[in-house]
């Protein structure tokens, strides 16, 4: 299908008007109404639906780049660059690798027959759900919104998103734009206050996307509930990052500084503490601070490379933090409410492991430019410390050394939805990898193939043949099943038990 022109108005119309995404709690019933008349038109199932609408995705993100990128500069003082690169360059990272391997997913699997079955024909097919809920989020506000419809849209879905209401901006554009370059018929993007949320969670799906805090994901898990509603719940957590007394200081002070202080600090799956060996926690410290200085100069609110808060709410919650631990600041802890800015700093909390647990700052995720830092002298000691975080197991973890016990030793006892190794984030980018979280931080995984299977149902088939069943070959046998049952045919159905096992 064609791409609607980015001047022109999406064709849909609604309460008497022409849809711009706008909708009131009262709207909500009809709307996922239409939505699911239109699945049932099947238009959805072709595979030349799903790739038309993949090229439109993809056109839609050549031609509006710049006013996305303004939309999320506007919201956290997102540069360019970044915007482009953490948000629609993975997407269409997405939409490319779904158009090329597209006719490889939808492809049915052939699987073994069993002797039960044979002769026939097995195999498993991949079915669309219906009609699916995206919640996307606010930090991220283009990529996490857009990159679950990449998968959506291939395996052939319907799909109603909500952007993350917090980026105003970006959800603004989003909401004109999507609605022209896709189909309207089967795809929207909707705004709306929490009573829009809260009526469009009272419908039914056939799976909701959110991802957010756990707080939220717990409501939207409930609700879900309700309608007995599989869910894939992207969340985040504490993810440490632990650098060895093998670790290469410079090249991990480089890696963490970017991930920590990536978007502000609001990332899913930034470090969120920092746990370094005693024996190169000095030097580590130093490294870092000099590398955050690189990074962003004397004076990081002057940067355009730096970003702000979302809001005040989360400035001041932030602002607090760096009140409570004013005696651990090793480096920023300037703020500035008018900005919504909080510099880059760093908390030195010495070698008290237990102190550390406890103080305010190590309670929940973090989720701004804040790093929390404790010297450690046993891997053991870091093991148990992660295994009792207060959030439960981490939506990611980082380990940077090249001691190959110290490595083995994080990767066989520690528990997270993913694990880099002398890095930081880049899990992310390789769509070979599932993404996602494990327990607390998370259900379901998304990307590349994962996204497709995350949005369809693996379906069995078995498919026999009644002039094969009843030839004289096999009709003797494949009768065994049948009563009344003698000894010659508990004898044959024993066999042909044997014969699959």
């Amino acid at each position: 299908m064609a791409a609607y022109p980015p001047d022109s108005k999406s064709r849909y119309k609604t309460a008497g008007r022409e849809f711009d995404g706008q909708i009131e709690p009262e709207e909500v019933k009809k709307l996922v109404s239409d939505v699911r008349e239109a699945f049932g038109k099947d238009k959805t199932l072709s595979k030349e639906w799903r790739i038309g609408q993949l090229k439109a995705f993809d056109k839609m993100l050549d031609e509006c780049t710049e006013e996305f990128c303004e939309a999320m500069h506007k919201d956290l003082h997102k540069s360019h660059f970044e915007g482009y690169v953490t948000e629609i360059a993975l997407i269409k990272a997405e939409i490319h690798a779904a158009i090329k391997h597209l006719d490889q997913w939808m492809t049915p699997v052939k699987k073994p027959n069993g002797g039960l079955n044979a002769p026939c024909w097995s195999t498993t097919q991949r079915d669309p759900l219906g009609v699916v809920l995206i919640l996307g989020a606010w930090n991220y506000p283009i990529q996490l919104s857009l990159a679950p419809m990449v998968g959506a849209i291939a395996a052939g879905n319907c799909v109603i998103m909500k952007p993350g209401s917090y980026a105003v901006e970006s959800s603004n554009v989003m909401s004109r734009i999507v609605n022209r370059y896709l189909d309207p018929e089967c795809i929207r993007v909707v705004e709306g206050n929490r009573k829009v949320t809260g009526a469009i969670l009272e419908e039914k799906f056939d799976k909701i996307f959110f991802t957010g805090s756990g707080y939220v994901g717990r409501i939207v898990l409930t609700a879900a509930a309700k309608h007995l509603t599989p869910c894939a719940l992207e969340l985040g957590g504490k993810s440490p990052v632990i650098v060895d007394a093998s670790a290469d200081i410079t090249h991990a002070a480089e890696r963490i500084a970017w991930g920590t202080f990536l978007n502000g600090g609001q990332t899913c799956v930034r470090p969120d503490f920092l746990m370094v060996h005693e024996k190169v926690a000095d030097e580590f410290i130093d490294k870092f601070q000099a590398t955050v200085k690189k990074f962003y100069g004397e004076d990081p609110q002057k940067t355009e490379y730096f970003g702000r808060c979302i809001n005040d709410a989360a400035f001041n919650r932030l602002s607090d933090l760096v009140k409570a631990h004013q005696d651990k600041i090793v480096f920023g802890g300037k703020t500035d409410a008018s900005e919504k800015y909080i510099s880059p700093t760093m908390f030195d909390f010495g070698s008290d492991i237990e102190a550390f647990s406890k103080a305010e700052v190590m309670q929940d995720e973090i989720f701004g430019p804040l790093l929390p830092t404790v010297r450690y002298g046993k891997t053991e000691d870091v093991i148990q410390f992660v295994r009792a975080l207060p959030t439960g197991k981490p939506l990611a973890l980082y380990a940077f050394g090249t001691d190959k016990r110290f490595i083995n030793e994080v990767k066989t006892r520690t528990s997270s939805g993913g694990l880099c190794v002398n890095d930081v984030l880049m899990h992310l980018t390789n769509h070979d990898l599932p993404f996602g979280g494990v327990g607390s931080s998370g259900m379901g995984a998304y990307h590349g193939k994962y996204s497709f299977d995350c949005f369809t149902h693996e379906k069995a088939v078995l498919q026999k043949s009644p002039l094969l069943d009843e030839s004289i070959f096999l009709k003797f046998a494949l009768g065994a099943r049948f009563p009344p049952y003698d000894s010659t045919k508990k004898i044959n159905c024993e066999s042909v038990w044997r014969s699959t096992t």
